[in-house]
């Protein structure tokens, strides 16, 4: 059994590798800038969990309903037992042999992002996106391996098993063990300007337009809500400009320079007040939106960041707020 797959020769499935990995694959495939890794699949996940006989404990749980409160204590109580047990030790050697193999050409200063890829996460149905966890410049193999437990941990957060809960009162039967968890370690960029991009507009759920966020560093404080960023509307035909916003953008984020992680720095005075995006790098950012929104031929909530003037994608899922017409 292989457990690990280098980006670049993956297939899409996401039930082996989650909505991220395999839309990962697909664009590396279609010669998007993708930084590289590796995915690892959710055949490692279960095996995890079987060895380890957290499987079985969960099992035993949630044959009975919960409150909130008793949610967020049984969430607490799984999470000490993926980090108190230990990886298979035949999948930790596929993995450091695989990041040498992959990383062999990075010297000490390269560091790495561990990323969750679920095979629900990026559903046009449900709205998992976002709930679990990725963990930004990670340093070592240990502290990666680390982020995986903590990864996969984090498909029982308090948010998803109340999420879950929610779920069933709809008519879905999904338990927690109805989900899997890939895992995506990739090379940590040091972007200059990240952002996101929607290949429709989201504020009136216009498809002829495209909206982009965009913010100095990296977009995690786009994400977390750290920052108001620039916000730019475009036509989606000919990249017309219909509105520039430009955002309080008072804070940057950027990979930690003394460690693990990511800190948050004071926006330079001069450039707070400036469009985090000119005109050549808008236009490679349509560009790229329209590319991949006929690849997946659905608008896409796209995640980039510009790196040394290179665009990449970081990924690319379904916009799931739009009206199903």
């Amino acid at each position: 059994m292989t457990y690990i797959t280098s980006l670049k020769e993956g297939k899409e499935d996401t039930q082996l590798f989650g909505g991220k990995a395999s839309n990962l694959f697909t664009l590396l495939k279609n010669e998007i800038n993708v930084p590289p890794g590796y995915a690892i699949n959710t055949k490692a996940y279960t095996l995890f969990l079987e060895e380890s006989h957290i499987k079985s404990f969960i099992e035993e749980i949630f044959v009975e309903e919960y409150s909130p409160k008793e949610v967020i204590e049984i969430s607490t109580k799984i999470k000490n037992l993926f980090l108190t047990s230990e990886i298979p030790s035949n999948i930790i050697s596929e993995i450091q042999q695989n990041h040498i193999k992959e990383f062999s050409d990075n010297d000490e200063h390269t560091s790495y992002v561990v990323r969750s890829s679920a095979n629900y996460e990026d559903s046009s149905s449900f709205s998992f996106a976002g709930q679990a966890q990725s963990f930004l410049n990670i340093r070592s193999i240990s502290e990666i391996i680390l982020s995986i437990k903590m990864c996969w941990a984090s498909l029982f957060s308090p948010q998803i098993l109340l999420y879950l809960l929610q779920l069933n009162k709809k008519g879905f039967n999904i338990t927690p063990l109805n989900l899997e968890m890939a895992i995506v370690v990739q090379k940590m960029l040091k972007p200059q300007v990240s952002g996101v991009l929607f290949t429709a507009n989201v504020i009136n759920n216009d498809k002829d337009q495209m909206m982009i966020n965009s913010t100095w560093g990296l977009g995690e404080t786009i994400t977390n809500n750290t920052i108001i960023p620039d916000l730019i509307i475009v036509k989606k035909d000919n990249c017309d400009i219909v509105k520039i916003a430009i955002g309080e953008k008072g804070k940057t984020s950027i990979a930690n320079p003394k460690g693990d992680s990511t800190i948050l720095i004071d926006t330079e005075q001069e450039i707070q007040e400036l469009c985090s995006l000119n005109p050549s790098q808008l236009r490679q950012l349509h560009t790229l939106g329209l590319k991949l929104e006929e690849l997946f031929k659905y608008p896409q909530d796209i995640e980039w960041a510009i790196e040394n003037n290179i665009l990449f994608a970081l990924q690319s899922r379904p916009i799931t707020t739009l009206p199903k017409n």
